[in-house]
């Protein structure tokens, strides 16, 4: 009969976190490279946007970003 394997959350409910490290250690998982875990969470987080905020970034000019259209000066006329 195959072992269970221990899940994280499991393992934490029960109170088998040191259990969890031997199995997972056993398989060969070891542990992270924290520089590079923290680089790919900056990647993959997104911070909430606030209500007051458009959907466009902020010009770096201060402007609103709304586009206002002028005119050429030049008219056609028929």
């Amino acid at each position: 009969m195959a072992e269970l394997v221990l899940t994280l959350a499991n393992a934490m409910k029960l109170g088998r976190l040191q259990d969890f490290i031997a199995q997972e250690e056993a398989r060969g998982v070891g542990s992270i490279d924290r520089a590079e875990f923290d680089r790919l969470l900056v990647k993959a987080v997104k911070v909430p946007q606030s209500k007051d905020q458009t959907l466009r970034s902020p010009s770096s000019d201060g402007s609103t970003g709304k586009r206002t259209r002028q005119g050429t000066g030049r008219r056609i006329s028929r």
